[in-house]
């Protein structure tokens, strides 16, 4: 991932927290709150490999 991936990750995930604080509905609350640690995980991860176990069928 490049720097301006996370750049842009990062600033998803301040904007969501600011949605979050001003929501007056908890679940759109909840929903921001979601999507910030979402974009702050894929923010945080960078180029780092995620592993995935094996799916069996």
């Amino acid at each position: 991932m490049t720097q301006q991936d996370r750049t842009y990750f990062a600033r998803r995930a301040a904007e969501e927290m600011e949605r979050a604080k001003a929501a007056t509905d908890p679940g759109v609350a909840k929903s921001h709150r979601d999507l910030w640690k979402s974009y702050l995980e894929r923010a945080s991860v960078g180029d780092r490999v995620m592993e995935r176990p094996d799916v069996i069928g």
